[in-house]
């Protein structure tokens, strides 16, 4: 497992730490067949001489040990540095070579999974040089298996014709010794009699050279391809990364664009929060004082996602700033945005917008809706969902069919805006949040102030999702009413009495129809 510090690595440092421990792995396996073999030549299984037997009884515990010293850094930092593979490589190599000396007729195959192992390395250089040792020190360990090794009867049997007798066995007592010297004194005899077994060791020498280097040239091409592969990953990352900045850029930028989320007010209170699905999204909300009266909030939906969907939910807030103003009614105000926007729409995206202007002296809402959701209106344990005009969408059409309705907040009363992110928000069997469960979670919570609503709700939200991706972007904005700075509404109500809601009405519409 990777820790922090690697994670920053490129994928060739990675993956020569990887093949570290891999390799860590293999030499403590390594370690164990040691040891296996060692048992094996207790009771002289291998049937070796007796300075052969010596050896190797001695030299295989001290192999296996060593062997295991890798496993000592398998966590450590070392395995980053350049020479840990030349040093795990070197054991690996000793100890195929040991095991091919005294075990000569099967330690070809150890050859192979040294090639094999340091393909994995991705390093031309490495794999040359360790083709190029696999090679002359087969052809070393060959000849001295012949006089250390494992009895071989292809090398070491064969007949010799004296005045005396027929000599047709090397372990025949008392004509040669199973000893260095005796094998090498019978190979000469051998030689001198006209059956050179040296030659034929370099016979069989090539064969297994010829099979190494089918298998070197077979890992060799394999790894190529994939260190292709782990290039093209390096390209794309960095791509991604680039991307990525890029994208954190627009997202700052985005954010910045929209008003702080909790502003200070004395008669109003006012919280709102978007969380995009994505680094930039097409959620949108703001508010902005038009004069000292009024006080004009909007919430909008971009259609689509990503940077075209952040760009066109920038321009309509550009458009809101520079249209809301004093004398302007909503559907005035969002039948200027929908021009704005559609110039230059070649994309054809569009805009759902909810837009209202509050009276602060009477809690009169004068509004039109651009086909967004329904807004929740309400207090405490009474919210419920405005009817109202769907209208159309903006940035589509030339003509809009927004009107401008009203409502009345009472002291205490809210509204609370939202886009389809929270109302869709799913669950792992893909069942929605729902409008139902929306405004029963927002009936539940009591004695809370706008923060506290938002807090709970989101609460709500994430419990029923239990983890699963969110899919859109999620953007909540509440609005309350405290009652005009005097304390007294101008229909004489005390402020802190909170007379039922009047029911939502239709005024003239402005702008064209």
């Amino acid at each position: 497992m990777m820790n922090a510090s690697e994670e920053q690595l490129n994928p060739f440092e990675r993956n020569e730490i990887d093949a570290n421990r891999h390799m860590s792995v293999v030499l403590l396996l390594a370690a164990a067949l040691a040891l296996l073999v060692w048992f094996a030549y207790i009771p002289n299984v291998f049937n070796v001489g007796d300075a052969t037997y010596d050896i190797v009884i001695c030299a295989l515990p001290i192999l296996s040990l060593l062997l295991c010293t890798p496993m000592l850094f398998y966590r450590s930092t070392a395995l980053s540095n350049p020479i840990f593979k030349y040093y795990v490589l070197l054991l690996f190599v000793l100890t195929m070579s040991v095991l091919n000396i005294i075990m000569p007729k099967h330690g070809v195959l150890g050859w192979v999974v040294c090639i094999a192992l340091t393909g994995h390395y991705y390093n031309p250089r490495v794999c040359r040089i360790t083709f190029v040792s696999v090679a002359v020190l087969m052809l070393i360990c060959l000849n001295l298996g012949m006089f250390y090794g494992e009895y071989d009867s292809d090398l070491l049997s064969g007949e010799i014709d004296t005045k005396e007798q027929t000599i047709s066995n090397i372990l025949l007592p008392g004509i040669y010794s199973d000893t260095p010297e005796g094998r090498m004194q019978y190979l000469n005899d051998l030689a001198d009699a006209g059956d050179n077994r040296y030659l034929m060791s370099l016979a069989y020498y090539g064969g297994r050279l010829l099979f190494i280097t089918l298998a070197y040239v077979i890992f060799v091409f394999l790894n190529k391809r994939t260190k292709a592969l782990v290039f093209n990953e390096i390209v794309a990352n960095n791509e991604i990364r680039t991307n990525k900045a890029e994208l954190d850029v627009a997202r700052d930028l985005q954010m910045e664009t929209l008003p702080d989320g909790r502003p200070v007010y004395s008669d109003i209170d006012v919280v709102a929060e978007l969380d995009a699905a994505n680094e930039v999204g097409g959620d949108l909300y703001d508010y902005v004082d038009i004069d000292k009266d009024h006080f004009a909030f909007l919430i909008g939906d971009v259609s689509g996602k990503g940077v075209p969907a952040a760009m066109f939910m920038m321009k309509t807030i550009t458009a809101f700033r520079d249209f809301a103003k004093a004398g302007e009614t909503p559907a005035q105000i969002l039948n200027e945005i929908n021009s704005s926007v559609l110039k230059g729409n070649t994309a054809t995206m569009f805009v759902t917008c909810f837009l209202g202007i509050l009276d602060r002296n009477d809690g009169r809402v004068v509004y039109a809706n651009a086909g967004h959701n329904p807004p929740l209106i309400g207090s405490e344990g009474d919210y419920r969902y405005l009817r109202c005009n769907p209208g159309s969408l903006l940035g589509c059409f030339e003509k809009t069919f927004v009107k401008d309705e009203e409502f009345v907040l009472r002291p205490g009363e809210s509204i609370t805006l939202y886009t389809d992110g929270i109302t869709e928000a799913r669950n792992s069997d893909g069942d929605f949040f729902g409008e139902e469960r929306f405004l029963a979670s927002m009936n539940r919570q009591n004695n809370v102030d706008v923060s506290g609503l938002h807090s709970a709700v989101r609460d709500d939200i994430a419990a029923f999702v239990s983890g699963a991706p969110q899919s859109d972007d999620m953007t909540f904005m509440t609005i309350r009413y405290n009652g005009p700075k005097d304390g007294e509404d101008d229909s004489g109500h005390d402020a802190g009495i909170v007379p039922e809601m009047s029911v939502a009405r239709n005024i003239p519409e402005a702008g064209r129809a």
